[in-house]
């Protein structure tokens, strides 16, 4: 080995230890994701998972989802999303049981892969480990502010609404970010793309397509203040597709049963105060969430340990920091209002995760942009700059601490740590009323309560929709007995 090949070795190695160390800070994250990706075998179905199963156990997913869209509302996607477990059932001869367990456990992979793309098409510049450690962080602080992880993760009903919507939402965030960041253009395919992904997220639900429609505007708006090219045809084919997916949602004649039960709904005045004070609220609960602030903490310091690019930044580009606020907290606004108006009752759990998910993401971009504007004036009050280096070692473990320590006392961990000892019980309990069910000779079987009732895994227990649980297994009742006194 001559003097000339050195420093190449030295590079090497320092790259190859610089690489230990972000593996090192990715560790408590993945742990924390490994964890609830692990729960997802006690997922189980609750209540509502039964009607849908029985009804396409009798007609098929085009007859249920049909008859779903007549009497329930227009929310085609989730409807199919929510018959997926029995189809699974039927068609491999697995218990509903098993088949569900699978199904959440892909949807947990399809959030981190949804949540990873839009990381990557927002934040171009991260490479490697870094941009593992970043996409682990998010989704571990998804995970830990959530106000409900059993909606969020573990009952169908309560994802395939909203968590879909959400992925899709930040993707298409990202990609109109990268565009107005880079000065590129929207392809063919990402126009295409984000089209066919507006569409099926406009069908989960009747605010998301509003949702889509403002940030294209905004997106146009913004290359206009950037002097980019505009590309209205793209903007407006997107925008009509993800109309047309609204439009399919909110003509379902389901949506005049499913408001008729609702009567306290259309006060216009009183939604638009409650919506704002319940909003006002959550905000306060989010900005407070240890989670919340480790990954706004991680982001700034990953922005700033990335090279400042030779490419001048615009001089307004700047502005879409508030612009992103703006634009963000207006969404969870019309979301609450929306709820608030049409069901006269304050936004449930289930949909503040879809908030939770756009609020969080565009918080990142928003912190990002600053610090890109103020780098100058951030790096003159840091003692070494070369502390925030991704050569550094300091920079992965710190950051990997702040994720243990912000994850250990996030909301979720809170409700894990009291309510740990019941998860094993309880799924031991499923297990037992699921074989109980499915052998029982009597046409009319009685099944007990939960002794065990974990917030993070059970919705409601089994007096609630007795009919559909007994039809699915082909029984003619369910009986609860009285809770001894």
């Amino acid at each position: 080995m001559n003097d000339q090949t050195m420093p190449f070795v030295g590079a090497s190695l320092r790259g190859r230890q610089n690489r230990g160390w972000w593996v090192i800070s990715c560790i408590c994250p993945v742990l924390f994701l490994l964890f609830f990706f692990a729960l997802t075998a006690f997922s189980d179905p609750q209540h509502d998972d039964f009607c849908f199963s029985y009804q396409y156990a009798e007609q098929g997913f085009i007859g249920a989802t049909d008859a779903f869209y007549g009497g329930l509302g227009g929310r085609i996607v989730p409807y199919l999303l929510i018959e997926l477990p029995a189809a699974i059932a039927q068609a491999t001869g697995l218990d509903l049981l098993t088949a569900y367990a699978l199904t959440m456990a892909a949807g947990f992979v399809a959030f981190v892969m949804g949540s990873a793309l839009a990381i990557v098409r927002a934040w171009p510049a991260l490479r490697g480990v870094p941009l593992i450690f970043v996409i682990v962080t998010f989704c571990a602080a998804v995970i830990g502010t959530s106000t409900s992880v059993r909606d969020l993760l573990y009952w169908l009903p309560g994802a395939a609404c909203y968590v879909p919507a959400a992925v899709v939402t930040v993707v298409i965030v990202g990609e109109c970010f990268r565009a107005l960041d880079t000065g590129g253009r929207f392809s063919g395919l990402a126009t295409f793309n984000m089209a066919v992904g507006g569409f099926i997220s406009a069908t989960c639900n009747e605010f998301t397509a509003v949702w889509l429609v403002a940030l294209l505007a905004g997106s146009v708006l913004a290359r206009r203040v950037l002097d980019q090219d505009l590309q209205i045809g793209h903007h407006v084919t997107i925008a009509v597709v993800v109309l047309i997916g609204w439009i399919v949602v909110i003509k379902a004649p389901g949506n005049t049963v499913r408001m008729s039960q609702f009567h306290s709904s259309g006060n216009l005045f009183h939604s638009l105060l409650e919506a704002f004070r319940f909003a006002l609220v959550g905000l306060g609960q989010f900005l407070g969430e240890p989670t919340v602030i480790g990954w706004l903490i991680t982001i700034a310091a990953v922005t700033l340990a990335v090279p400042e690019s030779q490419r001048p930044a615009h001089s307004r580009m700047t502005g879409l920091a508030p612009a992103l606020a703006i634009f963000s907290l207006g969404c969870c606004y019309f979301e609450y209002f929306a709820h608030e108006f049409s069901t006269g009752i304050r936004l449930v759990e289930r949909a503040q995760n879809q908030a939770l998910i756009l609020l969080l993401f565009t918080s990142g971009l928003a912190v990002s942009l600053l610090v890109r504007a103020y780098r100058q004036n951030i790096c003159q009050l840091l003692p070494d700059r070369a502390l925030l280096s991704f050569t550094s070692s300091a920079l992965p473990l710190v950051l990997g601490g702040l994720a243990l320590a912000c994850l250990a006392v996030s909301n979720t961990s809170r409700v894990l740590y009291s309510e740990a000892k019941s998860l094993y019980p309880y799924w031991r309990e499923t297990v037992a009323r699921h074989k109980l069910l499915l052998t029982s000779p009597n046409q009319i079987v009685v099944v007990p309560e939960h002794k065990w009732k974990p917030s993070i895994l059970l919705s409601a227990d089994v007096m609630v929709n007795t009919e559909c649980i007994a039809k699915y297994f082909g029984k003619s009742a369910i009986e609860v007995p009285a809770p001894r006194s």
